[in-house]
């Protein structure tokens, strides 16, 4: 199944990706598929990413100066809206404001944007100044990695460990287990922070690219749909031409 279908995106939807493991890869993955049904896609970031990661995107318009954007989604069907890099080579997109008038434009059907930065790895729990999800959000996607489970919850593996480790209710330091990457993900305070009222909560369980990590994932997807707030959630292998390998429901 694709990434749109499984998160049921279409005109007029705003998905805000948080989390780690993958984000920057399912936002222009979500973006291609859209722009391949002909759909019109704005990317964006509400924090920053990295030069890099700006290099994905087929065509790249400058924050302020969006009176390029029409031409390139005419000729894209997708475009990033992002600023200059900085001297640590992190890229910052759109201010909430941008993002509102992004949303609002007749020529932009559907808005992506990161909100949410975890240092390149697989598993987060946000500080207290993050994410940065827009109030218009329609979709909040929050992110995992597989290959953290097994992984010490400490600084080298987790981004934020000791905020993590708090809203699973375990010490640092432990090994990762499902159950604290799908208490983490659902957690009103964690995965589910910023969530405007009516988004839908689709947490994405990511890298399951081969049978042994989708089975760890799909046990992970049947804990996260029976957390509260969470109304489905997706496990995905990146590398796949359909991305989501299975998508279960809220049980309720």
């Amino acid at each position: 199944m694709s990434l749109a279908d499984a998160l049921g995106v279409g005109p007029g939807a705003v998905v805000s990706l948080v989390g780690g493991g993958g984000k920057t890869t399912a936002m222009f993955r979500l973006a291609r598929e859209l722009a391949a049904r002909g759909l019109r896609v704005v990317t964006t970031t509400s924090t920053h990413i990295s030069r890099e990661q700006v290099a994905l995107s087929p065509a790249v318009v400058s924050t302020g100066a969006l009176s390029a954007l029409g031409p390139l989604l005419d000729r894209h069907g997708q475009c990033l809206v992002a600023g200059a890099p900085d001297d640590r080579d992190r890229v910052f997109g759109s201010p909430p404001e941008e993002i509102a008038l992004l949303a609002a434009r007749a020529d932009v059907d559907v808005l992506v944007i990161e909100a949410d930065g975890s240092r390149s790895l697989p598993f987060k729990a946000p500080a207290e100044h993050e994410p940065v999800v827009h109030p218009l959000t329609t979709h909040l996607v929050p992110v995992a990695g597989l290959d953290i489970l097994g992984a010490p919850l400490d600084e080298e593996h987790v981004h934020r460990a000791r905020r993590a480790a708090a809203l699973a209710g375990v010490p640092e330091g432990v090994p990762v287990t499902e159950e604290i990457v799908a208490r983490v993900l659902a957690h009103p305070l964690g995965g589910g922070k910023g969530r405007p009222a009516g988004a839908l909560l689709a947490p994405l369980v990511n890298r399951a690219d081969d049978e042994a990590a989708a089975a760890r994932g799909r046990e992970i997807l049947g804990r996260l749909v029976r957390r509260p707030g969470v109304d489905r959630a997706l496990l995905c292998s990146m590398l796949r031409p359909d991305p989501v390998i299975e998508r279960r429901e809220k049980v309720k």
